[in-house]
């Protein structure tokens, strides 16, 4: 199956000021991939990563956004019944990578420091439970 990413864009992003009550500095990344339904001959797709940003044992996050791809396949393929495709965790791992880029460059223009990220670091868990179907997990 070959995948060909057809555009990509920001779809939404937040960024507050992080309430550290408990002095903690540990930030948990997380995200997902969700994917909308596809074109009529099932080879045109959009997929959205949402990633998001907690500090310390927090359960809201102080930072969030999502990265909107399109991308075709070279025959009709169906991506949420075939979540575990290579193609999806790299593009789960780039889409995080271009939200961290703009949420440091909000960071630094708030005066935030800015957060240390390697999107090649990143680790692709299977989630612990069965998530609803079209979502991958990080």
């Amino acid at each position: 199956m070959q995948f060909d990413i057809s555009r990509d864009f920001l779809d939404g992003i937040m960024l507050q000021q992080p309430a550290n009550k408990e002095g903690k500095n540990e930030i948990k990344a997380g995200g997902q991939l969700h994917f909308l339904p596809s074109s009529p001959d099932g080879t045109m797709h959009t997929a959205i990563v949402a990633f998001q940003l907690a500090l310390g044992e927090t359960e809201q996050p102080f930072a969030r956004g999502g990265w909107r791809f399109l991308f075709t396949s070279d025959s009709a393929f169906n991506p949420s019944a075939n979540q575990n495709h290579p193609f999806f965790s790299n593009l789960l791992v780039l889409g995080a990578g271009k939200i961290m880029a703009q949420i440091n460059n909000l960071a630094m223009h708030a005066n935030l420091p800015l957060i240390p990220f390697e999107p090649g670091r990143m680790m692709l868990q299977a989630p612990e439970q069965a998530a609803p179907p079209g979502i991958v997990q990080a």
